[in-house]
């Protein structure tokens, strides 16, 4: 279990996050003494600023031209990267963010991730029988990993046994060779330490797409192929971006999220008890999950002026890391923001992002993870981990890559 109250407050408890892997509770440690102490905080050892309060990292999130996403002038990106960073849209700044972001989302409508919904109940029922009402099972294995990614295969038509490769690219994708290490940014470096599995990643998905150009079905790359506004199309490095972007989301967004859910509603029984007796409530609950912890612990700018915040002076081309995390615990906007409330309500969380790069994917998370959770309160009537759990490293992504279960089934 993992603490969502920090403990008391010493300044040396916080200093070095770039030391080693902090367990999530000297992270919420560190938010929260600088949230209050210096909420713009220069951190010279990782050459990075960190912005922690809600209105500051709102603000500079909605603010894209003083806060930039696009880091490419900043890191040397290798060949395969670089190529698939093409289609990479949340990294881009108008227009050229624009131009891509309002053709993906002709074909990634509203109504088509609606459509979604029987299929997304049918893979999470599929897998909760395949578990055989066995007392003990691997949650991640069994369930939080392979059921965002047969959504993302189904909807790209492509085949699900290949899994394991998905899994190593959509990893190399998110982390960036920065798995064991402080780098909140990736190197140019950490960036060449991938491009192998990256280059293959490019290689699988740019054949099909040439094959879905030239025999377009129904499935979503064929939809991106032959989308056209005015004129304007996508290329087939535009496209594998896409499907990058949408292998992350599958297997680390909602992937984190179904962990956390699980986690945090062994922690808090009454509020599973209040699920399972009101299934209406569970949308609520998503969105409490995503405030309290959120899968992205922050989100990386770059400064195209010299800015300041709070008297604190920021040189223009400053790496600024806006810490999501911290700002959905600021007490400021959320009134006990350490407590896990599934009727939170207001909940203006920012998780998801704000602005022009607010997640294209979050209604699929929503949809993914309110069916799914749905689904095992419903088939399990009670679960709590049997063993250890394994976590992520709280500066990249928050979340565990091994839940060891001890379930037990509601009687039919």
């Amino acid at each position: 279990m993992i603490s969502d109250s920090p403990g008391p407050l010493h300044e040396p408890q916080v200093l070095g996050l770039a030391a080693q892997a902090p367990a999530y509770g000297a992270l919420l440690n560190w938010w929260t003494f600088l949230r209050e102490a210096t909420p713009v905080h220069d951190d010279q050892e990782l050459g990075s600023w960190h912005v922690f309060r809600y209105n500051d990292v709102s603000a500079a999130l909605t603010d894209h031209r003083t806060f930039s996403s696009d880091m490419r002038d900043l890191i040397d990106q290798p060949d395969a990267f670089s190529t698939v960073a093409q289609g990479a849209f949340l990294g881009f700044d108008p227009p050229a963010h624009d131009r891509l972001r309002s053709l993906v989302s002709k074909v990634l409508t509203p109504r088509l991730i609606q459509e979604l919904a029987p299929r997304i109940a049918s893979i999470s029922e599929g897998l909760l029988d395949a578990m055989n009402d066995s007392r003990d099972v691997d949650f991640v294995e069994q369930y939080a990993y392979p059921l965002p990614l047969a959504v993302i295969a189904d909807i790209l038509q492509i085949p699900v046994v290949d899994r394991a490769r998905f899994r190593m690219w959509s990893s190399a994708l998110f982390f960036q060779g920065r798995d064991g290490t402080p780098a909140l940014v990736a190197t140019a470096e950490m960036l060449r330490s991938i491009d192998p599995l990256i280059a293959e990643m490019n290689a699988y998905f740019l054949d099909i797409i040439r094959s879905r150009r030239a025999r377009p079905g129904l499935d979503l790359i064929s939809r991106l192929a032959t989308v056209d506004e005015g004129g304007q199309r996508l290329r087939d490095e535009e496209i594998l971006g896409v499907c990058g972007f949408l292998l992350v989301a599958g297997h680390i967004t909602t992937t984190m999220l179904l962990t956390s859910s699980v986690l945090l509603l062994d922690e808090h029984p009454q509020a599973a008890a209040d699920l399972r007796a009101d299934p209406s409530l569970t949308a609520s609950a998503v969105e409490e999950v995503m405030r309290h912890r959120g899968q992205l612990p922050a989100a990386a700018r770059r400064t195209t002026r010299e800015v300041v915040l709070h008297g604190r002076r920021l040189p223009q081309d400053s790496i600024v890391l806006l810490w999501l995390t911290s700002a959905n615990r600021d007490p400021r906007v959320f009134p006990d923001p350490d407590t896990f409330d599934i009727r939170r309500t207001p909940n203006r969380h920012l998780a998801l992002g704000r602005g022009i790069h607010y997640c294209m994917g979050a209604p699929l998370a929503r949809l993914e993870l309110t069916i799914a959770l749905k689904a095992l309160l419903r088939r399990w009537s009670h679960f709590a981990p049997s063993g250890p759990v394994k976590y992520e490293d709280p500066r990249h992504t928050i979340g565990a890559k091994e839940i060891p279960l001890r379930v037990r089934w509601t009687e039919n």
